[in-house]
């Protein structure tokens, strides 16, 4: 009929056509956004910095240019994973704006705003308008840091409970796991008092974060342990709930845990009831720390422009120094596990051989979860059994993490402590610090962002400002890589030091006379021969 009417025939255009139809429409309205809202950035700024007598009129052109940031921001995540593509010497690139890349944009974004608002107004701006914009921007970050601190309760109660009631039932399994626990909380512990001796060195040379935050004279130090331990009872149920203190919330959870525990024996049924009923409050308090952590870029962008304005270079540097002194703990850390897996009996050579797949994916991939699987190959090629391999992989991945609880969270402690005038060389800070980090590493158990999220908690037990957690998480997606690859290397190692102990390591197996491939398939016939029997 077409050729009849002299009509060409037009055929639909397929899914990948319009989806490539589509993300052409959408790249092209990305470029005119993002340089339309430059441009007006630039005149506004210009025009701010002629209006020399209008204090009123610089706030508002002033606060303008920062609602075009946030909405460039806003616009960044409305992309999301999609992307924005564009040609490069012929060739197509594709760039994405995950968490990571929107946080690392705010934090350019943030300084240059902040730099610029200081040239321009120079002296007035601390006199004049400065100081009325930074305000207004304040409210910005000071809000992300106060939303922070309002999920550290629900956050840390939830989670305790929720560590606490998966504890299994098996006393075999129960012993392998509380070795595991054992040693992950351990090294937790000498990795703690390891970033102590190296921030202690680095403070010889000037290192610190006090352009990052100021000093708040409300803060007070417990005056011993003893006054720390009292400080765990709360005299009231509904009090210590509803305070900021977290000390009484950590020990109301754990009673309500071991509560749990000793009900799930006596009365299965009542427990399962309030098992599901804790699973459902779990998830929607992730739901909620899943909501805040998304407006990081918001808030990294308010905090970053606000020091930037009233500092100088000492905020990038000192964001600098930070990332370099934890990757010098990081690899402090790392290189004790290697001497630990050789006073154990396996050369570090030969364990960073067995291991090395597990090590870089986990540094590429930043997540001991999605490392998983390559955890427990490491540790099956280094001779340790099934179950121990699983249970040590599993348990690694959501307590003791060396990299996100025993040297991130205290380098950020005293760091914040010194910033405030206190002496964090005390044995009265010390001990607490280290035992609050063991702590934390419990009770953010399986928990997304376990670095920040242990960082909050460290310091609100200490009775710390957290705006500092805020303003890292601009630099964090760099640290993180080095963490990761610290938590994965304790797993592994965990796996392979129980089943030293246990005298359970197949020595044909880590000195490679037999290979991985060759044990599974023994083992799938010897579990087929004993399902045959069971038959029988």
């Amino acid at each position: 009929m077409s050729k009849l009417f002299g009509k060409k025939k037009t055929t639909a255009p397929t899914t990948s056509e319009q989806t490539a139809s589509t993300g052409k429409v959408l790249n092209k309205k990305f470029w005119i956004t993002f340089w339309s809202a430059f441009a007006g950035a630039i005149i506004l700024l210009a025009v701010l910095a002629l209006t020399v007598g209008g204090g009123f009129v610089q706030t508002l052109l002033g606060l303008a240019v920062f609602a075009a940031l946030l909405s460039l921001i806003y616009f960044l995540g409305r992309l999301g994973a999609a992307g924005v593509g564009f040609t490069l010497f012929k060739k197509t690139f594709k760039l994405k704006f995950g968490l990571s890349a929107k946080v690392a944009i705010a934090l350019i974004l943030g300084l240059g705003y902040g730099v610029l608002l200081q040239v321009f107004f120079g002296s007035e701006a601390k006199a004049g308008a400065g100081p009325s914009i930074t305000e207004w921007i304040n409210v910005v970050g000071s809000g992300f840091v106060k939303l922070l601190q309002l999920i550290i309760v629900p956050l840390v109660a939830v989670s305790i409970i929720n560590a606490i009631g998966k504890l299994g039932n098996s006393k075999e399994g129960s012993k392998k796991a509380g070795k595991i626990i054992a040693f992950l909380l351990v090294t937790t512990a000498v990795s703690a008092i390891i970033t102590i001796f190296i921030v202690e060195f680095f403070t010889l040379f000037g290192f610190g974060a006090d352009s990052l935050i100021k000093a708040s004279p409300s803060a007070k130090i417990p005056d011993s342990v003893p006054d720390t331990l009292l400080n765990l009872i709360p005299n009231n149920l509904f009090a210590g709930l509803s305070s900021t203190a977290v000390l009484p919330v950590v020990f109301i959870a754990a009673v309500i845990g071991f509560a749990y525990l000793a009900i799930r024996k006596e009365s299965p049924l009542i427990a399962a009831k309030f098992g599901g009923f804790l699973e459902t409050v779990y998830e929607f308090v992730l739901k909620v720390v899943e909501f805040v952590i998304d407006l990081t870029p918001y808030g990294v962008i308010g905090i970053i422009a606000v020091k930037a304005a009233a500092g100088s270079y000492e905020v990038i540097a000192q964001l600098g120094y930070i990332v370099g002194v934890s990757f010098i703990a990081l690899a402090v850390v790392f290189l004790l596990h290697l001497l630990i897996a050789g006073i154990a009996g396996v050369s570090p050579i030969k364990y960073l051989k067995k291991a090395a797949p597990a090590l870089l994916f986990a540094f590429s991939s930043r997540s001991s979860a999605a490392t998983l699987p390559l955890t427990i190959n490491a540790q099956r090629r280094l001779g340790v059994s099934e179950a121990n391999s699983n249970l040590a992989g599993t348990l690694g991945t959501c307590i003791g993490q060396n990299g996100c609880a025993g040297v991130f969270p205290v380098l950020l402690a005293l760091l914040v402590g010194l910033s405030q005038g206190w002496n964090v060389w005390s044995i009265y800070f010390l001990v607490p610090l280290v035992l609050y980090a063991v702590v934390a590493s419990i009770g953010t158990a399986g928990v997304g962002g376990g670095a920040t999220n242990v960082s909050l908690l460290l310091l609100s037990l200490l009775g710390l400002p957290v705006e500092l957690v805020a303003i890292l998480i601009s630099v964090d997606f760099i640290i993180d890589m080095g963490r990761t690859l610290v938590n994965v290397s304790d797993s592994i190692l965990a796996g392979y030091i129980v089943g030293k102990w246990e005298k359970d390591i197949n020595k044909d197996l880590l000195d490679d006379k037999i290979s991985l491939e060759e044990v599974l398939k023994r083992d799938v016939e010897i579990n087929t021969v004993i399902t045959a029997g069971d038959k029988i």
